[in-house]
């Protein structure tokens, strides 16, 4: 029995590069899933950023946490496994402020549906043989480092000379080298266009998974 076999949930994968609106997308199908009656929990590899708390403030904001290896995949995956087999898990917090993981948990129930989404859903391959579907959500270079840059200002503490440094020093280079590639992972694959959220793509995958649970 493979992996994916032993779970009790349908799981979707929604990767892209940073500001592509991964995020939003997700929330919207878990959002619109929910009016069908079929609960969903967000999955967020957010979360997983490794704690670095043996290096000094410094440091810690020169680390490049867009790379793969700043997740921890091994934690993620395990903690996955569990909510997909219906279990409760207690998930660390990232605090993007002091760039380490903050000491309490968040506790996250199981649901029917989990979309895990992030910059690396897509790069680990245990990681794909658990999802029911894979997406990939791209958009337009300028639109995707302004909303990186309100974000990051808005939301992480940063100004907007650091937002800037960090684009084209990590960001940019991880995303051509690491993030982009993981698109041919992808059973579909989005070019988002404009603000609007992606209608037809949203629909699709909420009868996907309406049908799953006939």
């Amino acid at each position: 029995m493979s992996a994916r076999e032993k779970t009790q949930a349908f799981i979707v994968g929604i990767a892209g590069g940073s500001g592509s609106g991964k995020t939003t997308f997700s929330r919207k199908v878990v959002d619109e899933c929910r009016k069908a009656g079929i609960p969903g929990t967000i999955f967020s590899l957010d979360n997983y950023y490794r704690p670095l708390e043996r290096l000094s403030l410094a440091e810690r904001k020169g680390y490049n946490f867009d790379h793969p290896d700043a997740i921890d995949f091994g934690l993620a995956y395990k903690h996955l496994c569990r909510l997909a087999a219906g279990e409760r898990i207690e998930q660390p917090i990232y605090d993007f402020r002091a760039y380490t993981r903050k000491k309490r948990t968040l506790a996250c129930e199981p649901a029917p549906l989990i979309v895990v989404e992030g910059l690396y859903a897509l790069y680990p391959e245990k990681f794909l043989k658990l999802y029911h579907y894979r997406i990939f959500v791209a958009t337009g270079i300028a639109t995707a480092a302004l909303r990186r840059i309100s974000r990051d200002i808005s939301e992480r503490g940063r100004d907007v000379e650091g937002a800037k440094h960090q684009i084209l020093t990590t960001v940019l280079p991880m995303y051509e080298s690491y993030v982009k590639p993981t698109k041919r992972n992808a059973h579909f694959s989005i070019d988002w266009v404009g603000e609007e959220i992606p209608g037809k793509a949203t629909e699709g995958l909420v009868r996907m998974v309406r049908d799953f649970f006939r």
